[in-house]
């Protein structure tokens, strides 16, 4: 383990930044973990001695921790204290070259998937909805936005759209969109990503539990059908402190 000197100077919220200061300790605990600074094994200072050094409230130390143990990254020991689990200190790698639902990745890791409803509208497309899905000025749209869970930790917040002509009702899509577009003989069979590193706002982060101006993965999603028509386009915010994307590259031949 590092000093702890060294590791309350990581920890420290400051107040000067705007988000809950659980949050924020609860970011940079996680931060934390995963650059090796709390190794598998360790156990954090009794939350009295905490919150005394790190110059907060012990209700925000329990919040902090609190939302660890939610996430595996920590367990607390009846008359031991807590400790960092090995389990907490890996990523979840995600491959980009296959194409499947979050649902299904999160299933495949042996995780728990669910999705939370933010909104389910039918909807006139936005321009930039019209142009992904290739559809004219006016046409309808289904829009669903919803914060996506593994274990019930908040990996996600996505939006994403299908032409009014595929998924007719927002009432037909239950938790999986894919699943809903399969029915139809319509699930994406390739799809054009672009992903950017953003700041998220305050209602994304509130979403993700994370603090707004934090850094997120910003990913687009063109998906094609086996016509090639495009059935979907799904703009998400991935948790940058969670999700490792991995590509495989591989040279062309001569």
């Amino acid at each position: 383990m590092a000093t702890t000197e060294a590791i309350i100077e990581y920890l420290k919220p400051d107040p000067s930044k705007t988000g809950s200061l659980y949050v924020q300790l609860a970011r940079s605990m996680t931060q934390a973990i995963h650059e090796g600074l709390l190794k598998d094994g360790d156990y954090l200072m009794p939350q009295r001695e905490l919150a005394v050094a790190l110059e907060v409230s012990r209700v925000t130390v329990r919040k902090a921790i609190e939302s660890l143990v939610q996430q595996g990254l920590l367990v607390q020991k009846q008359g031991a204290g807590t400790l960092v689990t090995a389990r907490g200190s890996e990523s979840i790698h995600k491959n980009l070259s296959v194409l499947n639902s979050f649902t299904e990745d999160m299933s495949a890791r042996g995780m728990t998937p669910r999705s939370e409803w933010v909104s389910r509208d039918l909807v006139q497309a936005s321009p930039k909805e019209a142009m992904a899905l290739n559809l004219s000025p006016g046409n309808r749209i289904c829009r669903f936005g919803r914060v996506r869970f593994a274990n019930e930790l908040p990996m996600a917040y996505e939006i994403a759209a299908t032409p009014g002509d595929i998924i007719r009702s927002v009432d037909e899509v239950e938790d999986s969109l894919y699943a809903a577009l399969q029915a139809r003989n319509a699930r994406p069979v390739r799809a054009l990503q672009t992903m950017t590193a953003r700041n998220v706002d305050k209602q994304i982060a509130e979403h993700l539990k994370m603090s707004p101006g934090d850094a997120v993965l910003y990913i687009e999603r063109q998906g094609f059908d086996q016509h090639n028509r495009p059935v979907e386009f799904t703009r998400s915010y991935y948790r940058g402190d969670i999700y490792d994307f991995v590509v495989e590259l591989k040279l062309d031949a001569v």
